[in-house]
C-alpha cells in the first residue's frame, strides 16, 4: 500500500515541536519568534502575533513578527483592552476581510500599528481547558479568503507555541524565585557573619580581659594561701587559664582574623589543627597552591570546612580526617573525608540537617556544588566543587 507523502505543513510542525522540546528552555522565546516568522510564507500573511489573556482577563502582548518591509504589532503594556479582544476571551474566532478600520477604532489602529491591513484573523487558543489567548495574522496584500484548513493549522501552531510560552514563563518564575532565595540566603549569612564578628569582639575585648585579670588574681591567691590548700588554688589557676585559652580560640573561630591577615590556606590549617586538638583526631591535609581569593569566597570555604569538621566531632565517631583543597582546570575542589560510622541509611534525611544545608547553600552562593557521600564500608565525604574559580580571584 502506498504511503501518503508528508506535507510541508506536517514537516514544519514536526520541526518546530522538536526544537521547542530539545532546545534549552531559556531559548524558547527565540524559537517562538522563529516559528512565527517561518510560518508566514506558508500562511501567505505578512504579520503574526501571540496574545496572552491573564486569569483576570487582562491582555498581554507576547511576541510579534513581520515580513521584510512590514512592521510587527506594537506590543502594548499589560492591561490593553478592546471590544474585539473581549470576544476572544469568550472563545470566539475573529476572521475579517476588508479595511482594518471596520474592526478597530482609529486610536487602536494607531496604537498597535495596524495601518494598511486588508485582512485580519484572530484565533483563540486553549491551554489546559481555558482560553490562554490568541494567535493573530494580518495580510497587507494578495488576500482572497481565509481557508478553514489554514485557520485550523494556524490554531494548531498557536497551541504549540502557547504551551511552550507557558513552560518558559514557569521556568522564568522559578529562576526568579531561586534568585530571591539566593539573595535571602546571602543576606542571612551576611547577618550571621556580622553577629559572629560582634560576638567575637565582645569575647576578646570584654570577657578575655576579665579572664586575664581573674588569672592574675588566682595566681596571687595561690602565692599567699597555706600549703594545705595550694593544690586546689593551683588547679583553680590552671582551669581559669584553660578557659581563657578556649575563649580565645572560640573568638578566633567566630571571626577568623587570620583569614584576612594570612590568607585562606593558613586559616584552614589553623581551624583543622584546632578541631584535631579538641577531638584528638589524626589529621592529614593536602593543600595545593591557592591564589588570593575574594573575601566572600574565602570566608565561605572556611565556614564549609568549619561546619564539616564540627559534624565530624559531633556525629562521626571518627579517628582520622583527611582534608584537601586544590585548583585544577579552573575548578576548585575542597574535600573532607573521615573514617567514622557514616550515615548511609539516613543520608537523605541528613541532607536536610542544618549543617549540611548550610554547606550546600554556601557552595551554591559561589555557583558551585556540594556532594555528600557515605560509602557502604563507612566514613563520610564532603565534596565541594567551585567552577570558573578564576572569576573569584582578587
Amino acid at each position: 500500500m502506498d504511503v501518503e507523502p508528508i506535507s510541508i505543513a506536517e514537516h514544519f510542525f514536526a520541526d518546530i515541536s522538536n526544537r521547542l522540546l530539545e532546545e534549552d528552555t531559556a531559548n524558547i522565546p527565540n524559537i517562538i519568534c522563529s516559528g512565527l516568522t517561518q510560518y508566514m510564507p506558508y500562511a501567505n500573511v505578512q504579520r503574526m502575533s501571540l496574545l496572552r489573556i491573564t486569569k483576570d482577563k487582562q491582555y498581554q502582548g507576547a511576541y510579534s513578527v513581520a515580513a521584510p518591509g512590514y512592521k510587527p504589532t506594537t506590543i502594548v503594556g499589560d492591561g490593553f483592552s478592546s471590544p474585539y479582544l473581549d470576544k476572544v476571551s469568550l472563545g470566539e474566532m475573529i476572521v475579517h476581510s476588508g479595511p482594518i478600520e471596520e474592526l478597530f477604532t482609529e486610536n487602536e489602529v494607531s496604537l498597535v500599528n495596524m495601518e494598511g491591513v486588508i485582512a485580519h484573523a484572530v484565533i483563540p487558543i486553549k491551554v489546559r481547558d481555558r482560553i490562554w489567548g490568541a494567535i493573530a495574522c494580518s495580510r497587507y496584500i494578495d488576500h482572497d479568503e481565509w481557508s478553514p484548513v489554514l485557520l485550523e493549522r494556524i490554531k494548531t501552531l498557536g497551541q504549540v507555541l502557547a504551551a511552550s510560552y507557558e513552560r518558559y514563563h514557569f521556568w522564568l518564575s522559578l529562576q526568579n524565585q531561586n534568585k530571591e532565595l539566593e539573595s535571602l540566603s546571602r543576606h542571612l549569612m551576611e547577618n550571621q557573619e556580622t553577629e559572629r564578628r560582634i560576638l567575637s569582639r565582645e569575647l576578646h575585648d570584654n570577657f578575655s580581659q576579665r579572664l586575664a585579670l581573674l588569672t592574675i588574681k588566682a595566681n596571687n591567691v595561690f602565692s599567699i594561701v597555706r600549703e594545705s590548700v595550694k593544690p586546689e588554688a593551683k588547679e583553680l589557676h590552671v582551669n581559669i587559664q584553660q578557659i581563657a585559652k578556649d575563649m580565645q580560640a572560640l573568638s578566633r573561630s567566630l571571626h577568623p582574623a587570620m583569614l584576612e591577615d594570612l590568607g585562606l590556606i593558613a586559616a584552614l590549617k589553623s581551624e583543622a589543627r584546632r578541631i584535631a586538638g579538641v577531638k584528638a583526631l589524626e589529621l592529614q591535609t593536602m593543600f595545593g597552591e591557592i591564589p588570593p581569593l575574594k573575601k566572600e569566597v574565602s570566608l565561605n570555604l572556611y565556614r564549609i570546612l568549619q561546619e564539616s569538621l564540627n559534624n565530624v566531632i559531633k556525629h562521626s565517631h571518627a579517628s582520622a580526617v583527611f582534608v584537601s583543597i586544590e585548583i585544577s582546570n579552573n575548578r576548585l575542589t575542597l574535600q573532607i573525608l573521615d573514617d567514622g560510622i557514616g550515615c548511609n541509611d539516613t543520608l537523605e534525611k541528613s541532607k536536610g540537617s542544618i549543617g549540611l544545608v548550610s554547606i550546600r547553600e554556601r557552595a551554591q552562593l559561589l555557583h558551585g556544588d556540594a556532594e555528600f557521600v557515605s560509602p557502604d564500608e563507612g566514613g563520610f565525604e564532603v565534596n565541594i566543587t567551585i567552577p570558573a574559580i578564576k572569576e573569584h580571584y582578587e
